[in-house]
């Protein structure tokens, strides 16, 4: 009997990191047709493959949501797609959750009073039939619109104070697709021409006696709002790459040169082959990388900006032993990262050039900004006809741009005076209100927002009785920056909403006082902050300045409590008026 046997190497390159997903908690059973939105239900369990719902937010931005895929224990695989107030897609995630943890774009508060009733919302060619839960909090009013047959959750719209700030705009249910017409200005009517009357003689009036004066009435105070939207907001960032990726970069290097040495030094073309017996099995040794040297690595915002379908330049080699595989096919995989979670994007299949000629260098559209993956995939036929995948090397890009997009900063004022007596009462209002869409490398659970603010508030208290000044007195304003709040996106709380990146951030500042403590002075500016854990400075700030001075009582009527914040053209001025 003889044999031989010879053994090279098998050398496969693989990357080190895997995908990352979400996945809920224990796995909720499909709501009945019949959804109960009372108890918290939603549409998202009877949701099918095709179906999507798009709204547009308050600031300009539209969102949709487009089920992709529905597993066996009923998660719910959606891409979310985030479009610009120009209509240009910024983002798009693909997600799966359980639908009870699939997003919704408001809930009903669960702490206090809510009245249900019903309403209709007419999306092109159907009117739907609606639930609606209404609450007031804190001087604010709510609302939110449902429809169960609606998918994706079931919301319609969502509105404080009367005014929406997310409603539907089109769906599609079972492969019909419905689109909310746009709202056309209807011409008033003229009224008709009318012949013109013969004049008639002049006589002279009687006189009559002058009407004694009367106090003109003073309108109800109202909100009077201030705002600015601005497309994007905030000095460009560039991402810190996470140390899981560095650490791949830096051992992609070293394998790199360890198989370049391999390709250029083994004169064979057989692979690692293993012979017994007159039996023979190939393995092919494969080495499939990127040439940094001419590939982006990192792009400013004015140049991503620039380029059309935001795209970017690769180039890239594979190399095999044996020299030519059967059936074999390249595809290079467009992923995304936020935070440590990976999204897969696009898949491109490359052409596989004939035998000694060269692979040609790439542009790849869709480029996001943060930090961008592709990584090549290399398939081929063995002897048994069997196809196999191969994971190669991967490439970064990092696209830098500013921290938000569609930064939205509205300021509503009220300043009431009430006579009481003798003594007349005064009291103002600010309510701060700023919106924006977070940068898409950024993950919300990573950010904080740090509140501050300085100012001075000064009352004459000669006239006020010892222990009620001495209460007063107490309240010292210390100097310089004060730290109001410091919260967590991923925290429970009133002042910061997130809905994936779509962020909302609601505070508010009162003033109060009589006529008995004049003059009285009120200069106060507030500092919001985005903060990121790997960042030591803020990544954004804006700012709100509140102005009061009044300095006897005579002046109260025309007394203005002024406003003025980031990105408005002109300080908000309101007057008191009678309550």
């Amino acid at each position: 009997m003889t044999h031989c046997a010879r053994l090279l190497q098998a050398v496969v390159v693989l990357s080190l990191i895997a995908f990352t997903s979400f996945n809920g908690v224990a796995q909720d059973a499909p709501e009945p047709a019949g959804v109960d939105f009372k108890a918290g239900g939603n549409t998202w369990a009877d949701s099918k493959v095709g179906d999507f719902v798009e709204y547009t937010l308050g600031p300009g931005p539209r969102v949709k949501f487009s089920v992709t895929a529905v597993s066996e224990t009923g998660d719910i695989t959606f891409d979310h797609i985030i479009f610009n107030d120009k209509g240009e897609e910024v983002a798009n995630n693909s997600r799966t959750r359980a639908p009870a943890k699939a997003p919704m774009q408001g809930r009903v508060p669960d702490s206090i009073p809510v009245t249900w009733g019903a309403a209709e919302y007419s999306v092109g060619d159907i009117t739907l039939s609606c639930t609606t839960a209404t609450w007031a909090k804190e001087g604010s009013t709510g609302a939110i619109w449902f429809c169960k047959d609606l998918p994706c959750g079931g919301i319609v719209k969502t509105s404080t104070d009367g005014e929406d700030s997310v409603w539907l705009t089109s769906f599609s249910r079972d492969g019909k697709k419905h689109v909310k017409a746009a709202v056309e200005p209807t011409p008033e009517p003229q009224p008709e021409p009318q012949p013109e009357p013969e004049p008639e003689p002049e006589t002279q009036p009687e006189p009559q006696p002058e009407p004694e004066p009367q106090p003109e009435p003073e309108p109800q105070p109202e909100p009077q709002p201030g705002s600015a939207t601005i497309s994007s907001f905030g000095p460009a960032i560039t991402m810190k790459l996470p140390e899981s990726v560095r650490k791949e970069i830096k051992d992609q290097g070293m394998a790199i040169t360890r198989m370049h040495v391999y390709f250029d030094e083994e004169k064979s073309n057989e692979g690692a082959v293993v012979e017994y017996e007159g039996m023979r099995t190939e393995v092919p040794v494969i080495y499939a990388a990127f040439k940094g040297d001419e590939c982006d690595k990192e792009l400013s915002y004015p140049e991503w900006l620039s380029r059309g379908g935001r795209y970017v330049d690769l180039a890239f080699e594979v190399k095999t032993k044996p020299g030519v595989l059967d059936g074999m096919g390249v595809k290079i995989v467009h992923s995304h990262l936020q935070g440590e979670v990976e999204t897969e994007l696009s898949t491109y299949d490359i052409t596989v050039p004939e035998d000694g000629e060269p692979w040609d260098t790439l542009r790849l559209r869709g480029a996001q900004p943060g930090i961008n993956r592709y990584t090549i995939f290399v398939s081929y036929t063995d002897s048994t006809g069997e196809t196999t995948t191969q994971k190669g090397f991967s490439h970064w890009v990092v696209v830098q741009a500013p921290p938000m997009f569609e930064f939205a900063n509205t300021v509503t004022a009220t300043a009431t005076r009430s006579d009481l007596g003798k003594n007349t009462s005064l009291e103002g209002d600010v309510h701060m209100d700023a919106s924006f869409l977070l940068h898409h490398g950024l993950d919300p659970k990573d950010c904080t927002l740090r509140i501050t603010r300085k100012g001075k508030r000064e009352l004459n208290l000669s006239s006020l009785p010892p222990e009620v000044r001495r209460v007063i007195t107490k309240e010292k304003i210390p100097p310089g920056w004060q730290e109001v709040a410091k919260i967590d996106f991923d925290a429970e709380q009133d002042v910061v909403s997130v809905e994936e990146s779509f962020i909302k951030v609601r505070f508010d500042h009162a003033f109060a006082a009589s006529a008995a403590v004049l003059p009285a002075t009120e200069q106060w500016e507030y500092q919001f902050e985005l903060q990121h854990k790997d960042s030591a400075s803020p990544l954004a700030r804006w700012s709100v300045k509140v102005d009061l001075s009044v300095a006897k009582e005579s002046d109260i009527r025309n007394a203005t409590l002024k406003v003025n914040a980031t990105g408005l053209d002109k300080a908000l001025e309101v007057k008191f008026k009678a309550k």
